[in-house]
């Protein structure tokens, strides 16, 4: 639900905060006033492109921003995609500047076409001429499974798109083995070519950083032992002359023994340089026995090498790493089983392509079934629907036809038909012509299809342009029906329909020096009356056309209470 809208700096509006309501909003105003900036500011918190002229004289960018009330199945579905939220509010900001612009979704930065993916589960609007949800015939059989939701119908749904993605999979495999014998040979000779090369070396036994360490070693031995040499000379000299670290050791330990006796602190730091200097004689002991240890072989580090070199080559070819060679290998041994079997391969494909054609064929049939069981109900509800909005010689019928072949959504081909005036050939909807009648056929739409949308916000821009008299009455009445399921928020410019809004905002247009702002005030008692006056009259207002207003608005109170 939209609860508030604010508008800065936007063509001719200076600063606007609109307050919506749940139930029936409508704007009300004379023609020019800006009754339809307003929708155009909504359409911008939705994500529809700024051009040159959004912003206005009254400073140098324009701010729109839309605070939404959401239902706790949109709040998940928003929540799924990364929008996150403290509450169940939802605030869309826009920034437009001359040079730069940004938009704000609860407070993080987004985008435009992030904007547009969740605008729908938003505000539907409806504006006469529109291609709107309604005339859009691919929508036609998810709104016929929408209606009167019912779990088999999602079960077979599910499974019907489960067993065509799994068909897809055969197909894309048996595609790959319909080949002719020259081209599996020349399949067969590539993969072995690749399976040899691979094999040149033990992929599967070769720790690659183990090889390293060892090749590291082998490579630089003669470092190794110069290095060892070197700490075995600090450790305990050769030459008795040099000094080194046991000679220094054991003299501090000859300095300190005539003492241990006399403390027993020097006793324990007596105690610890022996034990020292044992450990450094285990050390230079590990030192002489590595070294001893080590030797070259030119041969094993040549070995490495080529190894190394081969490794290099495969990750070239075949993956950045061992574990990809590996299941590279892997695939192309399967392949070539594959390709020695490829005509029993292909015969059980097209087995198992046609066992599940016939269970999507058995299960779109009982979902054909379910579809026309619907439609059924469905036609005499929107037939009821535009009788009773005042088009006597409407008739809507659901037109079923079978598809070639079976889809994700089963074997229907749906068009939704009317016709308006005796006479007439029914006609797709999405074909015809706009106009009053289909204002008001969209608006039996809207009300049949009402507990199957989970928008919450409907808007009608002047749906009621072209009618009169009873028949406005009728149409203002159904708006209020459908008020009572979702918010209404209507631009009219009929005292029909305004009456019965429980929520009337006026839009007015004032000269202010120079500049012409428009603004929006929110009616109540008298000044309610007067504008209602206005939509009956015109500009003089008389106490005939006051006298109908009032009576209007309580007849509409008594409505509302109804």
């Amino acid at each position: 639900m939209l609860l508030e809208l604010f508008i800065d700096n936007f063509v001719i509006i200076k600063r606007n905060h609109i307050f919506f309501e749940d139930g029936f909003n409508v704007l009300t105003g004379e023609t020019g006033s800006g009754k339809t900036l307003i929708l155009k500011a909504i359409n911008l918190s939705l994500g529809s492109r700024a051009d040159k002229d959004t912003i206005g004289k009254f400073s140098d960018k324009t701010i729109i921003e839309a605070v939404f009330e959401v239902t706790d199945e949109i709040k998940s579905m928003l929540e799924d995609i990364g929008i996150s939220f403290d509450d169940n509010k939802l605030i869309i900001t826009r920034n437009i500047g001359v040079k730069s612009s940004s938009l704000r979704i609860n407070g993080r930065i987004s985008n435009l076409t992030s904007l547009k993916d969740i605008s729908s589960l938003l505000i539907d609007i409806y504006k006469q001429g529109d291609n709107n949800f309604f005339m859009n015939k691919s929508n036609y059989l998810d709104l016929i499974d929408a209606y009167s939701k019912d779990e088999k119908t999602i079960e077979i749904k599910e499974e019907i798109r489960d067993l065509y993605r799994r068909k897809e999979e055969l197909i894309k495999k048996f595609e790959k083995l319909d080949l002719s014998d020259e081209e599996i040979t020349r399949e067969r000779d590539l993969i072995n070519y690749q399976i040899n090369e691979i094999e040149d070396i033990d992929i599967f036994n070769i720790d690659e950083e183990e090889l390293d360490k060892e090749y590291q070693k082998l490579n630089n031995i003669s470092e190794i032992i110069t290095a060892s040499n070197k700490a075995k000379e600090i450790l305990d000299a050769s030459d008795f002359d040099r000094v080194s670290v046991t000679k220094l050791l054991n003299e501090i330990i000859s300095d300190l023994s005539p003492y241990i006796s006399v403390d027993t602190k020097i006793e324990k730091i007596y105690t610890s340089l022996v034990d020292l200097s044992e450990q450094i004689n285990d050390i230079y002991h590990d030192l002489d026995y590595y070294e001893s240890s080590l030797e070259q072989d030119p041969e094993r580090l040549y070995e490495l090498d080529m190894i190394n070199q081969t490794i290099f080559t495969l990750k070239r070819k075949y993956g950045s790493s061992l574990d990809d060679i590996r299941k590279y290998y892997e695939e192309i041994q399967k392949r070539i089983s594959e390709l020695s079997e490829i005509e029993n391969i292909r015969n059980n494909i097209d087995k198992d392509v046609r066992e599940l054609d016939n269970k999507m064929l058995a299960l779109s049939e009982d979902l054909t079934k379910i579809r026309k069981e619907k439609s059924s109900i469905l036609e005499k509800e929107i037939n009821k629907a535009i009788k009773q909005l005042n088009i006597k010689n409407g008739k809507f019928k659901i037109d079923f036809d079978v598809k070639k072949d079976i889809s994700p959504t089963g074997l229907d081909n749906v068009d939704f038909l009317i016709c308006t005036n005796k006479g007439e050939n029914l006609k797709s909807l999405s074909k015809t012509a706009s106009g009053g009648e289909i204002s008001r056929i969209m608006l039996a739409f809207k009300e049949v299809f009402s507990d199957a949308d989970i928008v919450d916000t409907l808007i009608f821009d002047e749906i009621d342009t072209g009618i009169s008299g009873r028949t406005a009455q009728v149409v203002g009445e159904k708006i209020l029906d459908l008020s009572k399921k979702r918010q209404i928020i209507a631009i009219s410019h009929l005292p029909q329909i305004a009456s019965l809004a429980n929520n009337h905002i006026l839009i007015k247009k004032e000269d202010v020096e120079d500049l012409t702002i428009s603004s929006t005030e929110k009616l109540a008692a008298n000044n309610r009356v007067y504008e209602i006056a206005r939509m009956i009259g015109g500009v003089d207002i008389t106490s005939t056309t006051e006298k109908s207003a009032r009576e209007m608005l309580e007849m509409a109170e008594d409505l509302r209470n109804d």
